[in-house]
């Protein structure tokens, strides 16, 4: 979470009531130097609901932030989930219940409620990223998924390429090495309040390069490895 101050709140409740309210699970929220609030909120509601809190006073950004919370989970199972609000935490049911076949369950958007420039860049993106590495995937960098723990801590520590599409790279690697993955529909909706803190319009050619430059140092290392 970062800089999520206006839907934090809303957000973390609505996952704690229904997940953990009919789950034996273990809540945790990374927040990552946020400066609006959002740490402050995340204090006082960990005085009301059982959550572990991840904070830092300094940005490690969204990929650093990510992988950190993930070192720190100890469940045979992990779900995550973006903060920003965009996802109903209801269809998390709906990866839970492919659980038995699967070593990772990614949700698959079934209307993306983006800006269309978000979705040109999405759609183009995993195009390429099915095209390079033999892939049939719809959303390989859905911030909504499920995964084995034994995945991560297998996976985790080779993920270093693509600096903003960390879970493509996950998912990319994770296949590399025979994991079962599979995508289920899910809602998806427009952000509550605020707006994206990565993808503004002027900072797309930049992402681009850097994107398709982690694309090819991925492919390279993946063709080393194999």
């Amino acid at each position: 979470a970062y800089n999520e101050a206006k839907s934090i709140q809303g957000v973390v409740r609505s996952c704690y009531e229904e997940i953990c309210g009919k789950l034996p699970a273990e809540l945790m929220v990374a927040e990552d130097g946020s400066t609006d609030g959002t740490r402050e909120i995340l204090l006082s509601l960990k005085n009301e609901l059982p959550l572990v809190l991840l904070s830092s006073r300094n940005r490690k950004g969204y990929a650093k932030g990510v992988s950190d919370a993930l070192r720190n989970c100890t469940r045979d199972w992990v779900f995550f989930s973006d903060s920003d609000g965009q996802y109903f935490p209801s269809n998390f049911w709906n990866l839970w219940e492919q659980r038995d076949g699967y070593d990772m369950i990614i949700g698959c958007k079934i209307h993306r409620r983006e800006a269309a420039h978000r979705i040109i860049l999405a759609k183009g993106f995993h195009k390429i990223v099915n095209s390079l590495f033999g892939l049939s995937l719809h959303d390989a960098d859905c911030g909504f998924r499920l995964i084995r723990r034994e995945v991560i801590r297998a996976v985790l520590d080779e993920v270093r390429f693509l600096k903003y599409s960390f879970w493509a790279e996950f998912t990319v690697r994770a296949c590399l090495r025979g994991s079962r993955i599979c995508e289920v529909p899910i809602s998806h909706n427009r952000r509550a309040r605020g707006d994206t803190h990565i993808y503004k319009p002027s900072k797309i050619p930049m992402i681009v390069l850097k994107q398709l430059r982690g694309l090819a140092q991925l492919y390279m290392d993946k063709t080393i490895e194999h």
